[in-house]
């Protein structure tokens, strides 16, 4: 009884400090259930500036209202402070005392029938207990959870339905028809949703969420970044790997090798290029592209290119051993122009390249310096204007997150930046050079071009080939065995003069998610909160991260390039995911197992480290090692500070953002600019006309309204 006492008064200590953030973020009463707002309605102008003097005076009293209650909460948590030391951890509180359903109903939708919690493979799964799992069954991971917490799990997800989808289609029942409902990018309708009442309100329920509650206590910043506008927490979210590095430069070793440390691999080269491209830095006393520029005299061959880039290397550089310690490894202090210079160098090499890569000198190779996974990853290319001077392009890991905190921590949206709309002049010009995949723009062309310009060595007939690429550790170093991670090149960020070895793409809180409708009854509400918490607690949090404790070796652990110890998978996970996932362990995971599915989680790191082969593990100790610099949700400069993943909107945001036109079709004519296209704009002068046109000045104002909702 005393150690439930002191569990419970730790628990009072988390909700209370979930309670104070809530109160300062200068919203409405956080005990106050959500009301649905009226739908917007056409009025006079006067009425309309009476409506918003009333929402001023209506703030403003919130405000005095939330000032008094973070005061109460200050002192409720003085009064239990001399406790918090005696009392247990979370973890240790029991399952909740209350009236709780025996069964869910679960709506997960994720666009992809091989990712929901139900078993569609055509090849039944067998478990090291000989279990089987068929098509049709709950995945072994959710058939673990369910016998753990006792409730029964029916999943009526419509197993190839989108999450947007979904949402819309529930919507028009009122939610009815599940007592949980998730997926991927669908945040935003949670806090929309929510704050119209139709699903719970979890800061009210923490008391029944230690775990849950204990985490957003830990981290206040993930806690503002998931508030509604009202004040609302309506979901848990998806959260990846935080304090870890997302995609990062990976490059074939042997290629820079090759064409930089001897003479001995050259072949006879006849492929040109005509310069576009100028240099862009002058921290040297010289710089490497217009050395380049001017050796050509308006054709630039291989032999020109990679001699001017030695020398500039020798004079430049004379303490690197090898001229290739310039770009690989802990050695490598490259900046764009010289990456750019070794470009042209690869863009020239085709029939050098092609016998280093498969022995033989391929008649008709085709080189590419620099290209994305797929043209969905387009924007990628975009992320390349970091390097110029540091220009931000993402506030957070995606590629819809074009606004970003500046220096004053100020929201600005990135693709109408004068800034960066100069820097997409620049990769116009590679783009004109050919050291950028010709097709990554080319959203029709659906491969996978990883596949064929990593993976592809040896089959019969393949002429294409690539060097350089940003993805991730993981897959991309498993695609082929000379693919090596590289330091991203040296810039300078904001008013800085420094250089650094930086990346503003890291891994962050997903608009993923799952939350609690209000239809269900007051018993599947309690079940609800019970299954949402539970993956915050260590065993939730390992067999969703890994595996049910059959995947995982007992007693021991797998020790991270960073010197963390995580939970190890055992030969059988190891050989399954190889013999049905081709060594995807994360793959394999979601789709056969049933873990990672993106629901409400903190996700971990661990099991992609120990699942890395190739350099891959090489690539996490070079970046780690470096120190690469990233951004981060914590850090006190604004300008590397991360966004939240979506902004909470309220009903007159979202019809002032109707009247308006920034979307999609300004990004399109970007791409349409860089590749050339003959319905492409003539100028960056004329992209941003397209947004100012569009109404960017009141765009950027709704959304810098509503980040000081969610920060203030």
């Amino acid at each position: 009884m005393k150690n439930h006492s002191k569990s419970l008064l730790l628990v009072l200590l988390m909700i209370l400090a979930v309670v104070a953030f809530t109160a300062c973020g200068g919203v409405s009463d956080p005990e106050a259930e959500p009301t649905a707002e009226p739908a917007p309605t056409e009025a006079p102008a006067v009425e309309e500036a009476a409506t918003e003097e009333v929402a001023v005076a209506e703030e403003e009293a919130v405000v005095e209202e939330a000032a008094a209650e973070e005061a109460a909460v200050e002192e409720a948590v003085a009064e239990t402070a001399e406790m918090e030391a005696e009392a247990v951890p979370a973890e240790e509180v029991a399952a909740p005392e209350m009236a709780m359903a025996d069964a869910l109903n679960l709506n997960i939708a994720a666009g992809n029938n091989q990712r929901t919690i139900t078993y569609q493979q055509a090849t039944p799964l067998e478990l090291p207990d000989g279990t089987v799992i068929s098509q049709g069954a709950l995945k072994p991971t959710w058939q673990y959870i369910q016998e753990q917490l006792g409730i029964q799990l029916n999943d009526v997800t419509i197993q190839d339905q989108s999450a947007g989808e979904m949402m819309d289609v529930s919507a028009a029942t009122s939610f009815d028809n599940a007592a949980i409902y998730g997926g991927n990018s669908i945040a935003e309708d949670f806090m929309s949703y929510g704050a119209q009442g139709y699903f719970v309100r979890l800061n009210d329920h923490l008391e029944h969420m230690p775990n849950f509650a204990a985490y957003l206590a830990a981290s206040p910043n993930i806690a503002k970044a998931i508030t509604a506008y009202d004040g609302g927490i309506y979901f848990v979210p998806y959260v990846a790997e935080i304090g870890n590095y997302a995609r990062v430069f990976d490059g074939r070793e042997t290629w820079v090798t090759a064409l930089l440390d001897s003479d001995e691999a050259l072949e006879a080269e006849t492929h040109t290029l005509t310069p576009s491209y100028e240099g862009f830095w002058d921290r040297n006393a010289t710089n490497v592209v217009d050395l380049q520029n001017e050796a050509a005299g308006g054709t630039l061959t291989r032999d020109v290119a990679r001699d001017t880039l030695l020398a500039y290397i020798a004079e430049t550089y004379p303490e690197l051993e090898n001229p290739s310690d310039l770009y690989l490894g802990e050695t490598a202090v490259y900046d764009m122009d010289e990456l750019v210079a070794l470009w042209r160098v690869i863009e020239l090499s085709p029939n050098t390249l092609s016998k280093v890569t498969t022995g033989d000198v391929i008649d008709g190779a085709e080189i590419t310096p620099f290209f994305v996974r797929q043209t969905s990853y387009r924007e990628d290319v975009l992320r390349l204007l970091n390097y110029f001077g540091g220009q931000r392009v993402h506030g957070s890991d995606s590629y819809a997150a074009r606004f970003y905190l500046d220096a004053n921590g100020e929201l600005q949206y990135s693709y109408a930046e004068d800034s960066f709309l100069a820097g997409v002049d620049l990769l116009k010009d590679l783009y004109e050079e050919g050291l950028i995949h010709s097709e990554f723009a080319d959203t029709s062309m659906t491969d996978n071009v990883r596949n064929s310009l990593y993976a592809a060595d040896d089959s019969d007939g393949q002429q294409q080939f690539g060097f350089m690429t940003y993805d991730w550790i993981a897959s991309t170093t498993a695609s082929n065995p000379d693919v090596v991670g590289m330091l991203p090149p040296l810039t300078t960020v904001g008013d800085s003069d420094e250089f650094i070895h930086w990346t503003e793409n890291t891994r962050v809180i997903k608009p993923d998610g799952w939350g609690i409708s209000t239809a269900a009854s007051e018993e599947e509400i309690n079940a609800a909160l019970y299954l949402l918490d539970y993956f915050f607690s260590d065993a939730g949090h390992i067999v969703q991260n890994y595996s049910p404790p059959y995947g995982l070796l007992e007693g021991e652990t797998y020790l991270a390039p960073d010197g963390i110890e995580y939970p190890k998978f055992n030969e059988w996970m190891v050989d399954a995911s190889c013999e049905l996932k081709s060594c995807d362990m994360s793959g394999f995971l979601r789709d056969f197992i049933g873990s990672q599915i993106p629901i409400g989680y903190q996700k971990e790191i661990g099991f992609e480290l120990q699942t890395t082969i190739n350099h891959g593990e090489e690539a996490w100790a070079l970046w780690i090692g470096a120190p690469v610099k990233s951004t981060s949700y914590e850090s006190e400069d604004p300008l590397f500070r991360l966004v939240p993943p979506v902004f909470s909107l309220t009903e007159q945001d979202t019809a002032k953002l109707g009247q308006l036109a920034v979307g999609e079709e300004q990004v399109d004519q970007i791409f349409l600019y860089i590749t050339g296209a003959e319905t492409a704009v003539d100028s960056v002068e004329a992209l941003k006309a397209l947004y100012v046109n569009a109404g960017i000045d009141d765009y950027v104002d709704v959304y810098r309204n509503a980040y000081a909702r969610m920060t203030e």
